[in-house]
């Protein structure tokens, strides 16, 4: 009949939604952090009102909302809603993963890496990150790339990915460094039911000798 959405907290447990767990670390997390938009969750569900209940469809989509990155856990719960009727509603509860995220590490004295990401910025399912790096061996000595990444376009469980890096590692041949752009479409197996997955990925890429290697290794 309907599928209700709802959001729980840090302080807040999917086997037991009614315990609450107040501490410092969890009153911190909840101000900084935006829970995902109702919209974005409902975009990610292939159970639909008004249709015949599918225990292995609801499963499935049980599974597919926990593998998304920006969900810790998810759970559908089915409700009765009288003897009288053959109708039930859908309760689905998730619990977000903390969307901020970062990475910092050094190869002293020569060479400093900072990294930072959001993989869910204001409740939108999408992710941003960001990583650079000094690196007195490089020429030049700063290098960055940044990346954004839209989940599943309109309910198509397709996902785009944008991306520039001057960081990139070389894949088709050796490991040299990459001044890359690029643009990707992708689509994973979400559920048994799906009749097509695949990839698309369209690319600039351009080899940089950034450490001044020989140009017989190069």
């Amino acid at each position: 009949r309907r599928i209700i959405v709802r959001g729980v907290g840090f302080e807040s447990t999917l086997l037991d939604t009614a315990r609450h767990v107040k501490s410092f670390v969890s009153k911190t997390a909840n101000r900084l952090h935006t829970n995902t938009r109702e919209s974005v969750i409902r975009n990610n569900l292939f159970i639909g009102e008004g249709k015949p209940l599918n225990p292995y469809r609801v499963a499935d989509n049980e599974r597919s909302l926990r593998n998304l990155d920006f969900v810790m856990d998810a759970r559908i719960y089915v409700k009765p809603i009288s003897k009288k009727t053959d109708s039930v509603d859908l309760l689905v509860v998730t619990r977000d993963v903390f969307s901020f995220g970062g990475s910092v590490s050094a190869k002293l004295p020569t060479r400093y890496t900072l990294g930072i990401k959001n993989v869910n910025p204001y409740g939108l399912g999408q992710r941003v990150e960001f990583k650079q790096v000094f690196d007195t061996d490089r020429t030049p000595r700063y290098g960055y790339e940044a990346l954004y990444r839209m989940n599943n376009i309109k309910g198509s469980f397709m996902d785009a990915t944008v991306a520039y890096t001057k960081l990139n590692n070389g894949i088709s041949i050796g490991n040299e460094n990459e001044r890359s752009i690029y643009f990707k479409l992708s689509r994973e197996l979400y559920q048994p039911f799906t009749r097509f997955a695949g990839a698309i990925e369209l690319s600039d890429n351009l080899s940089r000798n950034v450490y001044a290697e020989p140009d017989s290794t190069f």
